[in-house]
């Protein structure tokens, strides 16, 4: 049976309250700013859960990352290391069914956002952690594939919260 957006915001609440992460509704932050979003969690300190108004059949699951100003020097495309990472990153999202986008500022990459969503008649709390959990490693994986091509990055990103350390299971 369809769901509508309020009752996946109410599903999306719940599951989050049963990992006792501490989270933030920000849809009304958000209305201000912008009509595209009908609701939207922030957990912990870098997981974004969402709901687009122009997708009334699916959620969003988002980890983003911002890379400080010394990690972004790093990350050009002359660089070869980076040539190699960004191959690396590409290839670990493809094989787990994860998206990724290079966030820019300018000219220069700013961060990174990894996301997956969760279509809305599978929304229940263990497809929710499923994908939480999925977004997270890859996220962790990011970070290992960066440090193992930037011997000196750094990236002050707080990916060693809990929110990649709490699922459904912690």
């Amino acid at each position: 049976m369809t769901k509508t957006s309020l009752e996946m915001k109410k599903l999306v609440e719940e599951f989050i309250k049963i990992t006792n992460v501490k989270y933030e509704d920000q849809t009304d932050k958000i209305k201000e700013k912008s009509n595209l979003v009908d609701w939207q969690f922030h957990v912990g300190t870098n997981v974004i859960v969402s709901k687009n108004a122009n997708r009334e059949d699916r959620i969003h699951v988002n980890v983003n990352m911002r890379f400080p100003p010394e990690d972004s020097k790093l990350l050009v495309s002359k660089n070869p290391s980076f040539s190699k990472a960004v191959m690396e990153i590409s290839e670990i999202c493809t094989i787990c069914n994860i998206g990724h986008q290079w966030i820019k500022d300018g000219e220069t990459i700013a961060g990174l956002a990894i996301f997956s969503h969760i279509d809305e008649h599978n929304l229940d709390r263990i497809s929710f952690h499923n994908i939480w959990d999925n977004v997270a490693r890859v996220s962790g994986h990011v970070q290992k594939i960066l440090r193992a091509n930037f011997s000196n990055f750094s990236s002050k990103n707080n990916l060693s919260d809990e929110t990649m350390d709490k699922s459904m299971y912690g």
